[in-house]
């Protein structure tokens, strides 16, 4: 009976660490903005059920972001038929501009085509060696999974932003430097213990270097979502999260 109590609140637990996103809020300074800029990031929603988007509607209505950037994985790979209505419910809540590039999930995802249909239904903007002009001061460049050739010449007078799904692709690659790089992937390790931070990372690697929140490398910002879901409801201490970016001239 004992352990049927700690097995009832252990599963409450991970439904709290799933349900309960954090709003991040990420103030980043740079000559380069002509303009205030706000936007939000999410990565790696997987359909998560536990998500009120009616609350998360609200709390984006309240945020009033320029735009919304998706850094893959909204779906899971073996979502088809009565997901993409989940998938056409999330997308609902969004008012602004969505700049989308695909994760593992999508591109593992045999039903791709008809995702991709729902996504053109939405005016989704996605990445096909193109980058778009958001304002006077940002560009905005992407790099789908598994895609390597995404090096497209930058505008160094503007703040260029990339997305990939995957940091450790950016990380170990090659690639231009960036003002800032959006990632996920890594769902912050999943598990983490205070004052340690990830035990393993997709790649099984213990206590990685990379698994959530902002790092600095070479010229670069990267921030590293631990998104807004999982294929498992196994999380701790790394609840769900929405991030809210601030740009700012200096």
């Amino acid at each position: 009976m004992a352990l049927l109590i700690v097995f009832f609140f252990i599963v409450l637990y991970f439904i709290y660490e799933n349900k309960y996103y954090k709003i991040i809020k990420v103030k980043i300074s740079s000559k380069k903005i002509i303009e205030n800029t706000k936007f939000v990031q999410i990565s790696d929603y997987h359909l998560n059920s536990f998500i009120n988007l009616k609350n998360l509607k609200r709390d984006l209505e309240l945020i009033n972001p320029d735009f919304f950037v998706l850094t893959g994985d909204i779906i899971n790979r073996n979502s088809s038929g009565k997901d993409l209505k989940k998938l056409e419910e999330f997308l609902s809540i969004f008012d602004k501009e969505i700049y989308f590039i695909t994760g593992n999930h999508e591109y593992e995802n045999n039903s791709y085509a008809q995702v991709n249909e729902v996504l053109e239904k939405f005016n989704i903007k996605s990445f096909e060696d193109n980058f778009y002009n958001v304002n006077e001061s940002i560009n905005i460049y992407g790099c789908n999974y598994k895609k390597r050739n995404c090096n497209l010449k930058l505008m160094n007078n503007y703040y260029n932003i990339f997305l990939i799904h995957d940091p450790l692709t950016y990380i170990y690659g090659n690639f231009p430097s960036y003002d800032l790089i959006l990632s996920g992937h890594i769902h912050g390790g999943q598990i983490r213990i205070p004052f340690l931070g990830a035990i393993v990372d997709h790649d099984f690697n213990f206590f990685p270097e990379f698994s959530k929140g902002l790092y600095k490398k070479n010229d670069s910002l990267l921030y590293i979502s631990s998104g807004l879901g999982s294929r498992r409801i196994i999380r701790t201490f790394n609840r769900v999260e929405i991030i809210l970016f601030e740009l700012s001239s200096i």
